[in-house]
């Protein structure tokens, strides 16, 4: 059995990410957990060696990410990564987003009309 090394809460996710690999975008991959520490990534016929260090890129919360990681632990199902430095604004801002409540729908009668 392995024990659990997790520092921090995990919250699951799905999001696409591109893994680049040597300073340039490799594969793409879809984040299915985060922390303030790092993330699992879903990915297909890609196995780094632990240690490998990578960078993320991806579009989240309004804004594009550049994160500097490094693959911790491997398997035919995906790969997880610890960032080079913690990430608290965006773990923060992926709950929130979450719990916000949806935009309310259109209702007839509330479209402008720019034609008059």
């Amino acid at each position: 059995m392995s024990q659990e090394r997790r520092y921090g809460a995990r919250h699951r996710i799905d999001l696409p990410v591109y893994i680049r690999y040597r300073r340039r975008p490799f594969l793409g991959a879809s984040a299915h957990d985060v922390s303030v520490g790092g993330m699992f990534l879903s990915v297909h016929s890609l196995i780094l060696p632990v240690g490998t260090p990578v960078e993320l890129e991806f579009s989240s919360l309004g804004r594009d990410w550049l994160i500097a990681a490094v693959v911790i632990h491997g398997d035919n199902t995906g790969i997880g990564v610890m960032f080079r430095e913690p990430q608290p604004e965006l773990f923060q801002g992926l709950i929130a987003a979450e719990h916000m409540p949806p935009p309310p729908p259109r209702t007839a009668g509330t479209e402008v009309d720019y034609r008059s």
